[in-house]
C-alpha cells in the first residue's frame, strides 16, 4: 500500500499516512489494526462517508475535497458508527482519536 505525508502550511501533521485507493484497500480500511499513533493514518480516497463498524478503537474523520480543503470533521468516532453523507468530498482522513482537537483543526 502506498504512503504519503499530511502537510499543513509545509508543516507535517501525519508522517505514516496509508493510502487506500483500491477496493481491496478500503474495504479493509483500519479492521485489521490495533491503534494508530499520533503520527498515522488511513487517507481513503474518492469517499464521501464511513462507517466504523468492527473498528476497535474511536478515530477522528476528516473530510476533504479533492484539493484538500477540509470540509468537516467527526472527532472521536466510535465503533459502530455510520457518519454522514459530506457532498463534495474526495478524500477521507482517518486519524487518531484526539487529533483534531490537539492539531487545533
Amino acid at each position: 500500500m502506498k504512503e504519503c505525508i499530511i502537510l499543513r502550511n509545509d508543516i507535517e501533521l501525519f508522517a505514516a499516512v496509508k493510502v487506500a485507493d483500491r477496493f481491496m484497500s478500503r474495504l479493509v480500511g483500519l479492521l485489521r489494526t490495533a491503534g494508530l499513533s499520533n503520527d498515522q493514518g488511513l487517507l481513503l480516497k474518492k469517499c464521501n462517508q464511513v462507517h466504523t463498524f468492527g473498528m476497535k478503537f474511536p478515530i477522528d474523520v476528516i473530510f476533504l475535497s479533492k484539493d484538500g480543503a477540509i470540509l468537516h470533521i467527526e472527532p472521536e468516532m466510535a465503533a459502530r458508527k455510520v457518519s454522514p453523507h459530506i457532498q463534495n468530498a474526495f478524500w477521507v482522513l482517518e486519524v487518531k482519536s484526539g487529533s483534531c482537537r490537539r492539531l487545533k483543526l
